[in-house]
Parts: C-alpha cells; structure tokens; sequence
C-alpha cells in the first residue's frame, strides 16, 4: 500500500495524472464523468463533490479492523468501477484490488501497509514494512492529529524509512453516484512525497480517497458506490 487504498499507495499500478486524464476525455465523457462519479471538475481539482454539513458530525471511535468488509468504487480518473474486496484477520484486513494489487493493512486504515504485491511494475511493486504509532489519530473529530513511521523494504532490496502525519482538517457530505449526502470527516495523511486524503463516514468507514503526488499530482482518486 505501498501504503496502501496504496486504499490506499503510492505504490500500485502506474497511473495517468489528472491533468492528463482531463485532457484525454472528450466533451461527452467529461459530462458522464461528471453525471456518475460525483466528481469535481473545478480547475487544477480532481475530487469527490462535496457539501456543507446541515449538523455537527458526531466523533467516531477506531474500529476494530481498518476495513468492515470489501467494496465497490469509481475511479475518479478513468470513470471504471473498481473493486476491493477484503479479508479480514484480527485487527489486519488484506485487500485485492481490481488492478491485482494485493495490500495487507493492521489496526488502523490510515496506518501505511505493511505488505504489499503486485502494486505496479517497479522496483517498489512488491515489499514488506514494520509499521509504529507515533501519536493516535482516533477518535476522529475536528483537528485531531496521529502519526506514523514506516521502514519499508521492496523485494528488489530497496529501503527507506519515512514518517507519516496524519490530521483531521474537517467535515463535509460527500456526493455520492446516486445522488445521497453522506457526511465524513476528511483525514489527510502526509509523508513528505505524497498526501492521501481520506473521506471517513461514520458508521461506514472510507467512502472517498485521493492520493497526490508533491510533484505528479492526483495518481488515485475513488468515490465509494
């Protein structure tokens, strides 16, 4: 994964960038991208749409596993509905992707993965990581804030360490594909190469998510269906 949803990584399959996705779609598919994947169109912005919030949204807990179950999506940048469907271990949950991603994930979805294979065609596409909590994220709620760090090793024998800050920067319904308001609290995870930015519903878990790179831009973006 990885991190991960690389659900979240940065080290799955190789993607277009936003930029270059936008220009790829034609007038028509702009428009059904729009009409079925909630997706914002605004300038320099690939993201879900979104909604003030009409009430305060409540706090929420850590649940017991980083996923309940598996899902379903549409991916912001092709418009193709994607599929990830996990298994959960005690406090783990491993993830297959559609793309033939397959990321283990333990206690915490914001945590970075701690294996990962088949996640692109690179030197870092398949690995393994320890994982440490520096600070608790949960429970969820305006201006929390949670950290890790991660040494990674890939099966080629590359290495790096690198420390993960993570916090929440607010509230706000996300517009999903048939047209319901769902409200999440929005948690963005920074390592100093890239953001993932997760959409958390309560009760629900990751209904949004959005990886940027500093320097590529937007490499995964989904809305959960």
């Amino acid at each position: 994964m990885k991190t991960t949803l690389r659900p979240g990584s940065a080290l799955r399959r190789a993607r277009l960038v936003a930029p270059l996705a936008l220009v790829a779609l034609s007038a028509c598919a702009q428009v059904e991208s729009v009409r079925h994947a909630a997706l914002n169109l605004a300038p320099g912005r690939i993201a879900p749409l979104t909604a003030p919030l009409t009430a305060p949204l409540e706090t929420v807990a850590r649940p017991k596993a980083p996923l309940a179950a598996g899902f379903k999506a549409r991916d912001l940048l092709t418009g193709q509905v994607i599929a990830f469907d996990a298994t959960r271990r005690g406090d783990a949950v491993t993830v297959r992707q559609s793309d033939g991603c397959v990321w283990t994930r333990r206690g915490d979805w914001f945590a970075p993965s701690a294996a990962w294979q088949g996640c692109g065609d690179g030197a870092w596409a398949t690995g393994r990581a320890e994982v440490r909590q520096t600070a608790a994220l949960w429970p969820l709620a305006e201006g929390a804030r949670g950290g890790f760090t991660r040494k990674a090793a890939s099966s080629t024998g590359k290495t790096y360490t690198r420390d993960t800050a993570c916090r929440v920067t607010g509230a706000e319904a996300v517009i999903r594909e048939n047209g319901a308001k769902t409200p999440a609290w929005v948690v963005a995870c920074d390592d100093g190469k890239r953001t993932r930015t997760t959409w958390w519903a309560p009760g629900e878990g990751p209904i949004a998510f959005i990886v940027a790179h500093q320097k590529n831009g937007v490499e995964e973006a989904w809305v959960r269906l």
